[in-house]
């Protein structure tokens, strides 16, 4: 009886997961089309049985007619599961079906998605040019519709493209970008992503400090990204600056620490890399058996992912183990092996080999010949010497991929140049040239920086708010054309007044804002004075007539003392402004720094009269 009893309870434990896990699964299904897709895409690791259930009756779905303009995305991220976690033959599978889908997505939003896993895909698969092109349509499609979460993932996949190319330098900016405009946004997973991409790229930089690095590294860990809950690769990223910082204690305890949550989410790719950067910390502990042991480790989850640029680098590590066991003849089966992958596939794979090389490669190489070591010598010639007909075919192959590659790499170039440059022309006056005022979002944070950096007390940020006198009078003598002459004379005038690193805005109708840097209240008044004497003195021809222009001026000086609040700035600016009209026009008033705290401003202006 007690066994009988026991048998039912062993059944209804199993039973209650079971039907509960079917009945959130009906649930979710249960809503539209993109509904269903938007919580499918919550899923992202194969790592039990509910999320399993969950591909499993998202692939009897898609095939319907109510999801057909869903399929593409639906296989790629089905693709890219299935990849991650280690099973690429039906990854390949989903992702030729995604592709084949893809002219049926009206949506955009849904399109770049779809073109995100697809290039991710690729970039893991190191079919390079594939995922280059799909990155390069993504990039496009953002672009063009102004979606700025599909900009975020374009920029952070450009960065991926210079990353996976060895390229690092290349992919500081783009990821500076994606980090500032995440921010902006608010896009916590992007902003998390572009950390992590960031992170990776500075590891990887010969100038960049580890102790910024790892300051980075904990402020990506305080990210309220959902990635950041049971994330694997910000540990694993931690481990390896620890180790080039050489505290090896805590390298081994952030990589054990990827390495559990690599194993309990089925994530292949990340117990790929961790297992690696565990073996080189053990080869560099003198610990020869455990890097052997994840050395192979790496290998058996490699051969799952088929990445070859990995298998290469982890030929060139178990190399380097065997050497330091003294078995050279496995140490040179393994250099061989790694040396034959770069002569066979170096157009593609150049640039993301390993640099560092140990002289045993560099003469192998420049020499054209395999040895094999026996007994710790040099004794067997393993590879004869290449005529001199196929020496010069195989360089002409070299050359022609790597002009090949090289077009590509400067195409990327100037076209994520040329995008930078539409975005900041789209942000200039058409008339004046000078930036229009939605330019200050991008130019803000930069200042905000540079103030708070700032040393010298007598030095601050500076406002000086202009606007024209009488302007209406102007436009209604003269015509618009008459105005707009008078605006380019405004505009002309103060530029030759003011620094080079000084930024005017047009603010809006005849108002401009000058934003001055590093500057004191001497130099702001002698500014504002210099610029109402130099546009009351103009002379403007206009067909049989001249005109003449007056302005108005107030200015402001940010308390050093106060936290950083650029709209308080204006505000204060803006109501001296308003002061100077009052007291007769062609006039200019000003606030000293010391008294900025105070909200009863009447008693501290500074104008032309003072």
């Amino acid at each position: 009886m007690i066994i009988d009893s026991r048998r039912f309870l062993i059944k209804l434990s199993i039973t209650i997961p079971l039907f509960l896990s079917i009945l959130f699964v009906s649930k979710i299904f249960a809503q539209t089309p993109i509904a269903s897709y938007e919580e499918f895409k919550k899923v992202t690791h194969l790592n039990s049985d509910e999320n399993r259930l969950l591909v499993k009756q998202m692939l009897s779905l898609v095939v319907s007619r109510e999801y057909a303009k869903l399929q593409s995305p639906i296989y790629a991220r089905i693709a890219k599961l299935k990849t991650k976690d280690g099973h690429w033959t039906d990854g390949k599978k989903y992702l030729e079906k995604s592709i084949v889908t893809l002219e049926l997505v009206e949506d955009d939003y849904l399109r770049i998605d779809a073109l995100d896993n697809i290039s991710w895909i690729f970039f893991i698969r190191s079919e390079y040019s594939d995922a280059i092109l799909y990155v390069q349509k993504m990039t496009e499609l953002t672009h063009k519709t102004g979606d700025v979460s599909g900009q975020l993932s374009a920029l952070n996949r450009l960065a991926l493209s210079y990353i996976e190319l060895a390229l690092y330098e290349l992919a500081v900016e783009p990821l500076n970008r994606s980090l500032e405009l995440a921010r902006i946004n608010k896009d916590y997973d992007s902003e998390f992503l572009a950390m992590l991409y960031l992170l990776n790229t500075r590891i990887n930089l010969e100038n960049a400090n580890p102790q910024e690095t790892l300051y980075l590294a904990r402020e990506a860990q305080r990210s309220k990204s959902a990635l950041n809950i049971d994330d694997g690769y910000l540990p694993r990223l931690k481990g390896a600056i620890y180790q080039q910082i050489g505290d090896f204690e805590s390298a081994e305890k952030w990589l054990k620490l990827a390495e559990v949550k690599a194993t309990s989410n089925h994530d292949v790719r990340l117990l790929q890399m961790v297992s690696k950067n565990l073996s080189e910390l053990y080869l560099a502990t003198n610990k020869p058996l455990l890097a052997l042991d994840y050395g192979m480790i790496t290998l058996d989850y490699n051969n799952q992912m088929g990445h070859t640029n990995t298998r290469a680098a982890i030929h060139y590590l178990l190399s380097k183990i065997y050497q330091q066991f003294g078995d050279d003849k496995n140490s040179l089966k393994y250099l061989r092996a790694y040396i034959e992958f770069e002569q066979s596939d170096s157009g593609k794979n150049t640039v993301g080999l390993i640099t560092t090389m140990d002289k045993r490669i560099t003469n192998i190489q420049r020499q054209q010949r395999l040895a094999e070591l026996d007994n710790a010598l040099l004794t067997n010639k393993v590879m004869a010497q290449k005529n001199e007909n196929e020496q010069q075919f195989f360089i002409f192959i070299i050359v022609a991929l790597m002009l090949i590659f090289c077009f590509f790499i400067i195409v990327f170039i100037i076209r994520h140049r040329m995008l930078k440059a539409q975005i900041i022309l789209s942000m200039k006056d058409e008339l004046t040239g000078v930036f229009c005022r939605n330019y200050l979002k991008n130019y803000l944070p930069a200042v905000q920086s540079r103030y708070e950096r700032e040393t010298d007390d007598e030095l601050s940020l500076g406002v000086l708010i202009i606007d024209c006198d009488d302007f209406k009078f102007i436009n209604d003598t003269f015509g618009h054309a008459g105005g707009d002459k008078a605006l380019k004379a405004i505009v002309d005038s103060v530029s030759a007044q003011i620094r080079e690193h000084d930024l005017l805005l047009r603010w809006g109708g005849d108002e401009f804002v000058l934003i001055c840097e590093s500057v004191s209240q001497v130099q702001m008044r002698e500014l504002a004075k210099r610029i109402i004497t130099s546009i009351s003195n103009m002379l403007i021809k206009y067909d049989e007539a001249v005109l003449t222009v007056t302005i108005s001026a107030g200015y402001a000086l940010h308390d050093k003392s106060e936290k950083f609040n650029f709209d308080a700035l204006i505000k204060t600016a803006d109501e001296l402004l308003l002061a100077s009209k009052k007291s007769g026009k062609n006039n200019y008033m000003g606030k000293k720094r010391s008294n900025l705290k105070n909200s009863n401003s009447s008693k501290h202006f500074s104008s032309s009269n003072m």
